[in-house]
Formats: C-alpha cells, sequence, structure tokens
C-alpha cells in the first residue's frame, strides 16, 4: 500500500473502534461507522485505481463492505437487546476490517496475515456466544480453531514453503509480496503436495467431508458473528482457491481437481440441503444451508479450474456475493426472532411479521433471493450457473451434466428452505410459542431490511462488472419493477393479517 491508502485505512480502522465508544448516542456512533466505512471503500477503490488490487478484489471488497456497515449497525442494537458485553461492537467491527482486509489485500503475504487474524477474532466471538447463549453446544469453538484454522494455517505452512523450494528463499518470498495484479511465478508441483496446499482453504469452505466444524460453530455465536462467518467468512475458501490456483502449474491435473469440486459440491449440496430442512433451530437450519450453498459455488468454481473463462469466473462472485448477501440478512434476522420469542426454535413460531414488519420486507427479499426469483442475486447466480454447464458439453459432456444435475439440485433444495424458512411471517393464528415483544424496535429492524434490499441492489454493481454482451442480457430480464411489485404484494399481506 501507498501512503494515502494506508492513511485511509488506518483512519477507518480507528473511526470504528472509537465509534464504539461514543456516549453521545446511538446516531453519533451510527454516523461515526457510516464515516468508518465510506473510508473503507475508499481505500479498495484507491488500491484498484493504484493497480495494487484486480476487479475480482474490488468487487468483493465493494460488495462485502456494503454488507459489513449494515451488520455493525445491526449489532449496536443486538447487543442492548440481547445483553452482551460492550466489547462484542469492537470485536464485531475489527472481525468484519479483517476479512475485508483479507479480500482487498494486494498480496499473499498481507492476505495471511488479515485472514490469520479473522480467524482468531472469530474464535473468540464464537466463544462468547458460547457462554452467553443457553442454546447450542459448548464445544463449537475447539471445533473452528482445530479443524477450520489449523488446516488453514497447514495450507499456508505449505504455500510459505512451496516458494522457498522451488525457488530461491528470496525470490521465493518476494514472489508472496507482489501484489496480485502483476506476472507472478508459476510453479509446477508434485501431485501428493496439492492436498497439502488447498485442505485449509476446502475446510474453510466447509464442504464434505470437511464440513463438520461449521454447524455449531456458526449457530453458536451472535448473530451478527453468525452472519459474518457464514455469509462473509467462509468465502474466503474460494478466494484463497482462486490465488493459489494463480501461482500453481495444474495443466496436468486439471480435469480431476475439477471433478473433485464438482462432485465434492453435489454431495454438499444434498447433505447439507436435507439436513437444513430436519431443523427446527433456525440458526441450525441457515448453517447447513451455508454448505448447500457452498455445495454451489464449489461445483462453479470447479467448472473454472476445468475452462478458466471472465464467465465463469464472474459466476463465481455473484455466487459469492449473492450467498452473502442472503445469508447476512436471514442470520440478522433470527437474532430479532431471539429477542422477541426467547428461543431459536422456529417450528412452532407464526405471525412473525406483525411483530416486525419492517425486517420482514428485507427478509423477504433475501428469501426471494434463495428462490433464485428475477430480479434477484439468486436468479442471476443460479442463470449463469447454468449457462457455465452448457458451455463445456463440448469440453467435457459428463461433466455437463453432472454439473446441471448438481445446479437442478440445489435449485429446488434452496427453494424448499426458502418456503421453509418463510413459514413464520404468516398464519400468526396458529403460532404456539407466546411472543415476548408486541412490536420491535425499529433501530433493530432497519439493518435487516437494507440487508435485504442488498439481495436486489447488488445486482447493479454485478452487472457492472461483466462484460457488455451479458450484462445487457442481464438487465434485460432481471427488471427492478418486478421487485417493487414483489415488496407491494408482501406490504399488503403483512397489513392485511392485522
Amino acid at each position: 500500500m501507498t501512503g494515502i491508502q494506508l492513511i485511509a485505512y488506518s483512519a477507518s480502522v480507528t473511526l470504528l473502534v472509537l465509534s464504539n465508544y461514543v456516549d453521545k448516542g446511538v446516531y453519533y456512533r451510527v454516523l461515526g461507522k457510516l464515516v468508518g466505512y465510506v473510508l473503507l471503500i475508499c481505500t479498495v477503490i484507491l488500491l484498484y485505481q493504484f493497480g495494487l488490487v484486480d476487479s475480482f478484489s474490488l468487487s468483493l471488497g465493494l460488495s462485502f463492505t456494503l454488507i459489513s456497515f449494515l451488520i455493525s449497525v445491526y449489532t449496536l442494537f443486538y447487543r442492548e437487546a440481547h445483553h452482551y458485553p460492550k466489547h462484542l461492537e469492537t470485536l464485531i467491527d475489527l472481525f468484519l476490517v479483517f476479512i475485508i482486509s483479507a479480500y482487498i489485500a494486494p498480496s499473499f503475504i498481507l492476505m495471511i496475515v488479515a485472514w490469520t487474524s479473522g480467524e482468531i477474532l472469530g474464535y473468540v466471538l464464537i466463544k462468547l456466544g458460547e457462554e452467553h447463549s443457553s442454546e447450542g453446544p459448548l464445544t463449537s469453538s475447539r471445533g473452528f480453531i482445530f479443524a477450520s484454522t489449523l488446516t488453514y494455517e497447514i495450507s499456508v505452512f505449505t504455500l510459505i514453503t512451496l516458494s522457498i523450494i522451488f525457488t530461491t528463499a528470496g525470490i521465493g518470498l518476494y514472489e508472496l509480496m507482489k501484489p496480485f495484479t502483476q506476472q507472478l511465478a508459476v510453479v509446477a508441483i508434485p501431485v501428493i503436495i496439492i492436498p497439502l496446499l488447498v485442505v485449509g482453504f476446502i475446510t474453510k469452505t466447509a464442504n464434505i467431508p470437511l464440513h463438520f466444524w461449521l454447524p455449531s460453530a456458526h449457530s453458536s455465536a451472535p448473530s451478527p458473528a453468525s452472519a459474518t462467518l457464514s455469509g462473509l467468512m467462509v468465502s474466503l475458501g474460494y478466494y484463497g482457491l482462486y490465488r493459489v490456483i494463480s501461482v500453481v502449474d495444474i495443466d496436468a491435473y486439471r480435469a480431476p481437481i475439477s471433478w473433485f469440486f464438482v462432485l465434492v459440491g453435489f454431495l454438499s449440496i444434498m447433505y447439507g440441503g436435507f439436513q437444513a430442512l430436519a431443523q427446527r433451530d433456525v440458526k441450525k437450519l441457515l448453517a447447513y444451508m451455508t454448505i448447500a450453498t457452498n455445495g454451489f459455488i464449489s461445483v462453479v468454481f470447479g467448472l473454472y479450474v476445468m475452462r478458466p473463462l471472465d464467465i465463469t469466473k464472474w459466476t463465481l462472485v455473484i455466487g459469492m456475493v449473492m450467498h452473502a448477501a442472503y445469508k447476512a440478512t436471514l442470520f440478522c434476522e433470527s437474532g430479532l426472532i431471539e429477542v422477541v420469542y426467547g428461543t431459536r426454535y422456529v417450528h412452532g413460531i407464526r405471525g412473525f411479521a406483525r411483530i416486525a414488519s419492517l425486517s420482514t420486507m428485507g427478509s423477504i427479499l433475501a428469501i426471494l433471493s434463495l428462490l433464485g426469483v428475477p430480479g434477484t442475486l439468486g436468479f442471476i447466480a443460479k442463470l449463469l450457473a447454468v449457462y457455465n454447464s452448457i458451455l463445456i458439453v463440448g469440453t467435457d459432456s459428463a461433466m455437463s451434466v453432472t454439473s446441471l444435475l448438481a445446479f437442478l439440485a440445489y435449485i429446488i433444495i434452496s427453494a424448499l428452505a426458502a418456503l421453509k424458512y418463510a413459514r413464520i411471517y404468516y398464519d400468526g393464528a396458529s403460532s404456539r410459542v407466546k411472543a415476548l415483544v408486541e412490536k420491535l424496535d425499529w433501530g433493530l429492524q432497519a439493518p435487516v431490511l437494507v440487508l435485504g434490499l442488498l439481495n436486489v441492489l447488488l445486482c447493479v454493481l454485478v452487472v457492472a462488472f461483466l462484460t457488455q454482451e451479458y450484462g445487457y442480457i442481464l438487465a434485460l430480464i432481471t427488471p427492478l419493477p418486478i421487485i417493487t411489485m414483489y415488496l407491494a404484494h408482501a406490504q399488503f399481506r403483512i397489513t392485511s393479517t392485522r
């Protein structure tokens, strides 16, 4: 980073930390966070303008910073409603900043430093949730640190070792410090080294069989931490894999690696989806849907490994942003459900829309994205995924058919999970769980509403990064007026049931 980027970044972090200790009212604290995250957005743009990061990092950095700001604001009200200690707000802000820093880091070394810092804070937040909550297991933090964090460190150690072994020590470490936008040295490695190199990144994506740590870890953390872990952090696994394959010569193993990700993704879709449909705990439902959605992204990544086309790369980005937007919205909503009913078990809850009509609007948009309704990120991601499967018919027809079946399975399972989640909002007369409050404060609901809107508004950002040909097509088939009609209809249903 140059001077101006460091100044903007340092000012952002400082302001975000200090904003949590302002005693003049919540509005000043929200304003401090707004300025802090705007400075972080400026840092992302400056890094791109100075040629230190590419469009891949730019798109994820901008999207995830917007989501992070809303999670941060949500935490202000969530902490008071759930009586968490004051330092939860600072921990969440630092956690968000480190994750964004990993996505926008210009080099491997900076990415590793930011990512490792995020892993440590993730463990602290899961541990805090375990100690505070009366529901959920007490061993989630250990599973997170031993499975997710330690396997990641194995991959990092392997990457650094390879940079030294396959080049001279000085040049090897220098390669890890060079910006991704420069031409990095590509090394050929023995096939036996590949598992060590990627195991940590695959574990972070929580695909089968390295998924076991995620459901308990993500459901035990405070809701804003769950939204961050599930929505933003798991995708770091794919981001890391994307960067690793850019410096490792995989041409000799391209087909088997592609098949590995497609098959593992398919299995994760099926397992995560069916487990999600069987859950009563709303956070466990969302955690298992993380495994299913990560399976969907894994299949896309497998197609990218087979044929690294631009359209496939951007499908990967859209899948990651889609997951972040809908998962952050619904995990934050789960925190409101706990406030209203005092439990995460939602099988007997109905009529939530009458108590939290504002946040319901945002959650409906997230559910529509999970359903894949036109006008949402989910629709674009699923449409482009199917298109990418068709593109490789001539290259590998078996993989084309397998990936199509995987995407079809995800479309069906995600729709069923979305409909299962949506049952809590309506038919209040049949609710078997009594609400503890009649109305929720708007401060708790507003961040969830805006998070839900991002499931639509981020379509504009996504389309802007695509080539003109694909961008025009998507712009025509995802008109925003459709979403306006959905919102109007949803609001009508909410008001008519009061």
